[in-house]
């Protein structure tokens, strides 16, 4: 089926990563590290994340990782070592996963859904810090559509990404409409072609992210339904997700890399920089719609580093959803143990900022903190 060409193709390329890799590394030694000498970095570190090239600039990353890029925190935190920074530019969902999987990467951000179906797959990593919250999803149709909710969406041609960030997203949107993917005809297309097929009417509607406010903008598009304020538990969600052998032979690099993003998200939670936020290195997705899309909450709440209660049980519910369609074909794994926020733990604590951020609740709520 074509809905399921992507995921099978993926599947396919990470079976084959891992298995070319295994053997390439046979013989090696399985404890790197020697928590009573201290540790060298390594020659280089190898960061992957969305790019963009314009007339002036290379804009890379995301969210906090975006955000440290830019304003040159990574650089600043290791200019006095012997160590190359590589920021690897890879803007397809296999790419990134791939090259995790053939020691390409030591280090990516990655969708909550596929960086679970590449640790379930085989590829060893750990999810060590959360750094981008709260991506809101929009449903968008033509113009002139008689379609005016998701109910309507019954039976129509609908695009989306399956193994995507996404998906998941589509999959609570539905749930909440009381549907399901069966009651709607899923067309598999990238965001490039389905906004090309909207225009042409091969398809009815589409889901995607803050991109399409620019296409409403154009006067091509309607949006007829947002998470923005309305849904926090159908937003999606973005990690730093490193090779385990890279932290386990060198955890104090992968230490500083998660202070250097915490020390990012500190300065993005600051008010007074929220216009620098929307500075040059997002205009691949937009300024203006970036500025409309992140304003039904605080960036204090989107940058924000916890592992708190609202991140911790979205992942769980997306290692749900993704069991129960079948998208995790390889082994079982506990998403607890995956989390491993003892590198944030260090940062906040190195930092002072122990109680910088207020805990969420499951619902994305600010908890009440007493006792402090």
């Amino acid at each position: 089926m074509i809905q399921s060409t992507l995921l099978c193709s993926l599947y396919r390329r990470l079976g084959l990563a891992i298995l070319a890799f295994s053997l390439s590394t046979a013989g090696m030694p399985s404890a790197y590290a020697d928590a009573t000498v201290t540790e060298t970095p390594p020659k280089q570190i190898r960061l992957g994340g969305p790019s963009l090239s314009t007339a002036n600039n290379e804009h890379w990353g995301w969210g906090l990782l975006g955000i440290a890029h830019a304003r040159g925190l990574f650089q600043e935190e290791f200019r006095n070592d012997d160590t190359q920074l590589q920021f690897i530019g890879l803007n397809t969902v296999p790419m990134v996963s791939e090259a995790l999987a053939t020691n390409k990467l030591d280090f990516a951000g990655q969708g909550d859904l596929i960086s679970m179906i590449g640790r379930s797959a085989g590829v060893k990593t750990r999810y060590i810090l959360p750094v981008s919250k709260f991506g809101n999803a929009y449903l968008a149709v033509k113009a002139d559509s008689a379609i005016q909710s998701v109910t309507d969406l019954k039976g129509k041609k609908v695009a989306y990404l399956k193994g995507n960030y996404i998906h998941p997203q589509v999959i609570r949107i539905l749930a909440a409409n009381a549907m399901t993917e069966k009651d709607v005809v899923q067309m598999n297309l990238d965001q490039a072609t389905s906004t090309a097929a909207l225009g042409t009417g091969d398809i009815d509607a589409l889901f995607g992210g803050a991109e399409l406010l620019a296409l409403r903008d154009s006067g091509l598009a309607r949006i007829i339904y947002t998470t923005r304020g309305n849904a926090p538990n159908a937003t999606a969600q973005t990690g730093l997700i490193v090779r385990d052998d890279f932290a386990t032979r060198y955890p104090q690099t992968t230490a500083r890399i998660v202070k250097v993003l915490v020390r990012a998200a500190q300065w993005a939670s600051d008010d007074a920089n929220k216009e620098q936020v929307y500075g040059p290195w997002w205009s691949f997705r937009l300024q203006d719609a970036l500025k409309e899309d992140s304003s039904d909450r605080p960036w204090s709440e989107r940058a924000s580093p916890l592992f708190d209660k609202f991140l911790v049980s979205q992942y769980h519910d997306t290692y749900r959803l993704a069991k129960e369609l079948k998208l995790l074909r390889g082994k079982d794994f506990d998403v607890d143990q995956w989390m491993d926020h003892s590198f944030l733990d260090a940062a906040l604590k190195d930092l002072h900022l122990e109680h910088f951020w207020a805990e969420l609740d499951e619902h994305g709520q600010p908890i009440a903190q007493t006792g402090q």
